[in-house]
């Protein structure tokens, strides 16, 4: 019986990524969340410390600066999922993301400078002092 429920329901496309996010409820203060999977309704995500607990309501900070409210559906030690209050376009999000690591390339900087030279330090053989 139990299968043939999940049958019928139809999983969201899910984003495998690992993106930074914060999250926060009612119980605990501000915290840094990975994001390891992402769908339009929810998404996987783990945690250091304290875990939320199932059937909390959480703010989620997304890594393209969106907030969204979320409840929490289970947690698992560390890791946890939540099902967003409303669908989020992904398509959005994740173009979103792509011009901000375009932007970060088109702007780094990959000198070398002389003063971060190797250099091979041998020891003088003649100041060594025999054991």
């Amino acid at each position: 019986m139990k299968h043939e429920i999940l049958d019928h329901q139809q999983r969201e496309p899910r984003e495998r990524r690992l993106l930074r996010g914060q999250m926060q409820t009612e119980r605990l203060s501000a915290f840094e969340i990975v994001i390891r999977n992402i769908s339009a309704r929810g998404l996987c995500g783990t945690c250091k410390g304290l875990p939320p607990i199932p059937g909390e309501f959480a703010e989620i900070l997304l890594p393209d600066n969106r907030t969204v409210t979320a409840t929490v559906r289970w947690a698992n030690d560390q890791v946890f999922g939540v099902e967003f209050e409303d669908s989020i376009n992904l398509a959005i999000m994740m173009d979103t993301l792509q011009r901000l690591r375009d932007l970060a390339e088109r702007n780094a900087s990959w000198e070398v400078k002389s003063k971060h030279r190797v250099t091979d330090h041998r020891p003088d053989m003649a100041l060594l002092r025999r054991i």
